[in-house]
Formats: C-alpha cells, sequence, structure tokens
C-alpha cells in the first residue's frame, strides 16, 4: 500500500518532469531528448537480449556522449538556469497598443523597402543575441522602429531583440540558418537561423521586395499582409 511518502514523491517526481519538458519545448534541445531516449531504449533492449558488445559499445559511448551534449547544448542549460533563477515560465506579454505599432512600423516599411529583422523574445532567453548588438530597452514605437531600421541608421542591418513592450537591444546578430535558397537572402537566412535555434518568432522584411515573411520553429512562411503578421502574433504570443 502506498504511504504519503511514496504519494508525494509520485508528485514531485511528475512535477520536476513536467518543468523540465516546458523548459525544453519548442527549442531544439526537445529533439536531443527524443534522440537520446531511442538510444536509451536500443541499449536497454540489447543488455535485455544478451547483445553483450553493442550494449557495451553504448555503454562507454554514453559516458563520453554525455559531456558532448553538455558542450554543444550549453547555452539551451544556461537559457534554462536563467528562467529557474527568474522564476518566470511565461512568454512575455505583449500589450494591443505595442501591436498596434509594430503593424503600423511594418506597413511603412514594407512600402518604403526598408528591409526589417525583428525577433520576439518567448520562451527561450535571447541574452546572448541581445548582447552583439546594442542594449536600448527602449518601449516599442512605430517610429522607433523605423529609425532602426532606416537605410542611413548604423543599425539597420542587424536585428532587433524585442521582450514583451521593450525593445531590449538593436544591430543583433543572428546565427544564419545552413538552408541556402532561392529567393533567400541574409536577413532571411538569419531569421531562419534564429528560429531554428530558439523558440523566437522572428518577423523579416524584405529589403528587394518589401515582402513580410514570419521565420518559426525553422520554418518560413509565404509573403504576408502586416493584418496577418497581427494575428499570427495574436495566436503565438500573449496579448
Amino acid at each position: 500500500m502506498l504511504s504519503w511518502r511514496d504519494i508525494l514523491d509520485i508528485l514531485a517526481v511528475a512535477t520536476l518532469f513536467y518543468y523540465v519538458y516546458r523548459l525544453i519545448a519548442e527549442t531544439r534541445a526537445i529533439n536531443l531528448v527524443r534522440g537520446v531516449l531511442v538510444y536509451l531504449l536500443v541499449w536497454f533492449a540489447a543488455s535485455q537480449l544478451g547483445l553483450n558488445s553493442l550494449a557495451w559499445i553504448l555503454g562507454n559511448a554514453a559516458t563520453l556522449g554525455a559531456f558532448g551534449l553538455i558542450v554543444v547544448f550549453q547555452p539551451e542549460l544556461r537559457g534554462a538556469l536563467e528562467r529557474i533563477g527568474r522564476g518566470r515560465f511565461q512568454r512575455p506579454a505583449l500589450a494591443e497598443s505595442t501591436l498596434s505599432e509594430l503593424v503600423r512600423a511594418l506597413e511603412r516599411m514594407s512600402a518604403r523597402r526598408h528591409g526589417a529583422l525583428i525577433a520576439f523574445e518567448r520562451r527561450t532567453p535571447l541574452g546572448d543575441y541581445a548582447s552583439s548588438g546594442e542594449i536600448v530597452n527602449a518601449r516599442l514605437s512605430a517610429r522607433f522602429l523605423e529609425s532602426i531600421f532606416a537605410p542611413t541608421s548604423p543599425l539597420h542591418d542587424g536585428g532587433v531583440i524585442v521582450r514583451g513592450d521593450q525593445v531590449v537591444a538593436a544591430g543583433c546578430i543572428f546565427p544564419l540558418s545552413d538552408r541556402v535558397e532561392k529567393y533567400i537572402g541574409t536577413r532571411h537566412r538569419a531569421a531562419l537561423g534564429l528560429s531554428e535555434q530558439t523558440d523566437a518568432l522572428v518577423i523579416v522584411v524584405s529589403e528587394e521586395r518589401g515582402t513580410i515573411r514570419v521565420a518559426e520553429r525553422g520554418q518560413l512562411s509565404p509573403p504576408l499582409q502586416p493584418r496577418d503578421v497581427r494575428e499570427r502574433i495574436l495566436e503565438e504570443i500573449r496579448v
């Protein structure tokens, strides 16, 4: 018969796994977890079936692989610890007025064919990418975004990071995706690259065509109208 300690232990373990899942959900680490689970199942099956050579190889490889994974996924681990330290697991909120300012800026930049790259921080902290640019910590407004991405601005070639209603940094360097496709320029590759490595929602305005597209989870949307971008943000980011 289960005692109250056993029940408490089960609840604690279940809660731990739940929050670990929330920390890694929608990041590239979730694919790692799936791969590790498959690896452990194969290792367990090899041990149970008496495949001693295979079990020995998998067991020794697991020891070395653990250290390798810590190095490769160091940014994700640090980001998870940062979120635990902040005590925040929810996505930063975006006010309705701020969303209207964003849509207004997108309409104007698209009409003028001013290239833009705007990343919205969600669960994965973007502090490392923010530190590659200029920290501004200013409230998001249409005029402010337009001034950043004006061709004469020294920051227009980089990306902007938004956290809630605040523009955290501008002129940031985002990782480029390895995908090379026709009609995909550097801004689009940077949007894809950041969306591949984090759960950020990234908006990119083409300097050549004035089209607006959204990158998320390593996928690039077809050209969208500003009102469509608004709906996309309403679906993906809490307002």
